[in-house]
């Protein structure tokens, strides 16, 4: 169910697509009664009000598109939304052939497809995620520099290396929270951001061979 804050967007859609109806038939109706009642072909009047129109219109257009389909998300605009962290323990996995354990196995890509694709195993389930969504690291410090912009806690962090040794998944969803200008791109509720960071100990429980054959 959507929450009611949405419903300032969607009633402003209404209202402007309304408008902007309105706008056509009113240029249709003023150019009719131009040619039929005043017998002009043109009038400078007539063209100054449709250009009016035709300019408020596009800018509602162009205003409400912007607001719903190119909302930026601000992870640090704690108005605006509300940024959750889920942590679990990886599960060792056996490699092949005596090949040694490791928690992340990864789909190399290509050159025609770049992005990696990570597979990890929490309480004996396999879980997927691209590398546009996920960052592996073996060093707190990475995480700065590889993920900079997302709003991971050193401190929770170097605490959960602690409970889980150096071995887990943090899942970080932020959500848009009720306010007016989230209702009006109709975002209350709905999921601005998933990212995910995997915490490895070393390099070598990455593995890039077996994938294959999981």
């Amino acid at each position: 169910m959507t929450s009611a804050w949405n419903w300032i967007g969607i009633i402003a859609w209404i209202i402007v697509l309304v408008l902007v109806v309105w706008v056509f038939h009113n240029i249709r109706v003023r150019r009719i009664k131009m040619i039929v009642e005043r017998k002009h072909t043109f009038e400078w009047n007539s063209l100054f009000i449709t250009i009016g129109e035709l300019i408020i219109s596009i800018g509602l257009l162009a205003g409400m598109g912007y607001a719903t389909f190119n909302h930026q998300v601000d992870l640090t605009d704690a108005k605006g939304v509300k940024v959750t962290y889920k942590y679990e323990p990886l599960v060792l996995r056996v490699g092949n052939n005596g090949s040694a354990s490791y928690y992340v196995a990864v789909d190399r890509g290509t050159k025609d497809k770049p992005v990696h694709i990570y597979h990890y195993w929490i309480n004996g389930a396999k879980y997927t995620v691209s590398s546009n969504k996920a960052t592996v690291v073996s060093d707190l410090k990475q995480v700065k520099v590889a993920d900079a912009g997302i709003p991971w806690s050193q401190k929770a962090l170097t605490k959960m290396d602690r409970h889980h040794e150096q071995a887990y998944v943090v899942k970080m969803t932020a959500t848009y929270k009720p306010n007016f200008w989230n209702g009006l791109g109709i975002h209350v509720g709905h999921q601005a951001m998933t990212r995910w960071l995997i915490r490895v100990p070393a390099q070598s429980f990455i593995n890039t061979t077996d994938i294959q054959t999981q």
